[in-house]
């Protein structure tokens, strides 16, 4: 067999995973060429690429003839009211992509309205249909079943049985998790204030925590993978996206190509920010329900709980989180996780502007943080951080900007103290 025969072998077992990578996920060139490299061990350069890429069919880059034709052809479709879609070599059309093409050639446009410009013949390569009327599937519904049914025979696999023994009551050191949480709420606070440099770098070290929770596999990982992927709004789009490629890699090296997760964050790499929060709904819901049926620990059930309400009522897909919905902390019970979803909830009050009920929970904390024994938790500084955070926020809020500047002012006391690298 000759070589040209062995690289075309090569190239045809891989198409698979290039197409998706560079029409499914949206990835740039150059990137598909160095994930190929790294995942697959297969070395081309982004010449050879481009051959191949245009030799299947799958360029991405719109040819001026294909433009003017799907122009030509919706403008004649409005003049007699039919809604028009494109596909371009059987893939749907982004007609945004095209609308960014003739933002580059804005005299195309004007030459087709002024009748400068007429179809020259049919491209086999286009073609145009009316929206189709059957009730719309959306995302969520077409892909969540299979999600969910992959998901439900992860836990059970990993988590049924040993899980009493490996996550039972007893406190343990979660300070890693925290510390993470703490670090991409940091990060949130800080990008949406506009504080660019110091947001990325909480972030990038909130990420390397993330990577720490996802080797120990701990049952909570899906609900921090939640936190990370919902964590900025539609005004960070192209962050929200780097962040689900970055875990979706992270998850990957771990794991391999076909874990559950790896599905997951697939998945939500190509929805949009409506249905992502739709399946991020379903599958904590469902993620809390399955847990329940293994029967894993009390204590955990009540944190995975409060972790379900908190998040959707931050990503706004629930209603206001009750106060009597929020399970009640017993003061002698509660450990360094307890602390934080507690703080979690206040966040969640202050917001509602409900700030005696607030006061009144983040007393429970000062009096947890004042505790000898709790002063020797890992965790101690990183919860010590957040209440004084949580309090200056709840003064702003309230409109004391004075007891929110003293509040301030304590806790880059305490950070010089002892964060002095943050």
């Amino acid at each position: 067999m000759s070589t040209s025969e062995h690289a075309d072998q090569a190239w045809a077992r891989l198409r698979p995973h290039i197409t998706r990578l560079y029409l499914d996920e949206a990835r740039p060139l150059k990137e598909v060429v160095e994930t190929m490299r790294i995942r697959h061990d297969f070395d081309a350069t982004p010449r050879m690429y481009k051959h191949r890429l245009q030799k299947w069919g799958l360029d991405k880059k719109y040819k001026e003839k294909e433009v003017i034709q799907m122009l030509l052809l919706k403008q004649q479709r409005s003049v007699a009211g039919k809604q028009s879609i494109f596909l371009r070599r059987g893939r749907k059309v982004d007609w945004e992509q095209v609308e960014k093409y003739l933002r580059r050639r804005p005299d195309l446009e004007t030459k087709i309205k002024s009748g400068m410009l007429k179809m020259s013949g049919s491209n086999a390569d286009i073609t145009c249909r009316s929206p189709s009327p059957v009730l719309h599937i959306s995302s969520v519904l077409q892909y969540t079943d299979e999600l969910l049914r992959l998901l439900h025979g992860y836990y059970h696999s990993n988590f049924h049985g040993a899980a009493n023994k490996a996550h039972g009551d007893q406190a343990g050191d979660h300070s890693v998790t925290i510390r993470c949480w703490r670090r991409l709420n940091q990060a949130h606070t800080m990008i949406m204030d506009n504080m660019i440099n110091p947001g990325f770098q909480a972030l990038n070290k909130s990420l390397d925590d993330l990577g720490s929770i996802v080797e120990e596999q701990d049952p909570t990982l899906i609900f921090y993978l939640c936190d990370f992927v919902s964590a900025f709004d539609q005004r960070h789009k192209a962050l929200t996206s780097e962040l689900l490629r970055h875990i979706y890699n992270t998850l990957f090296v771990v794991f391999g190509e076909g874990h559950p997760l790896v599905w997951l964050l697939r998945r939500l790499i190509c929805l949009s920010g409506k249905d992502r929060n739709e399946v991020i709904a379903a599958v904590l819901e469902a993620a809390v329900d399955d847990f329940k049926r293994i029967l894993i620990s009390d204590r955990l059930i009540e944190r995975l709980n409060c972790h379900y309400m908190v998040l959707l009522d931050s990503m706004g897909i629930r209603g206001r989180i009750a106060k009597d919905s929020f399970p009640e902390m017993n003061l002698a019970s509660m450990d360094a996780v307890s602390v934080v979803y507690l703080g979690r909830f206040v966040e969640r009050l202050i917001f509602s502007c409900e700030f005696e009920e607030a006061g009144r929970k983040t007393d429970i904390m000062l009096a947890w943080l004042q505790s000898p024994l709790n002063q020797q938790n890992p965790a101690w500084a990183d919860l010590q951080l957040f209440y004084y955070r949580l309090k200056a926020h709840g003064e702003f809020s309230s409109g004391d900007d004075v007891a929110g500047l003293a509040w301030i002012h304590r806790l880059q006391q305490f950070v010089a103290q002892y964060f002095p690298n943050m």
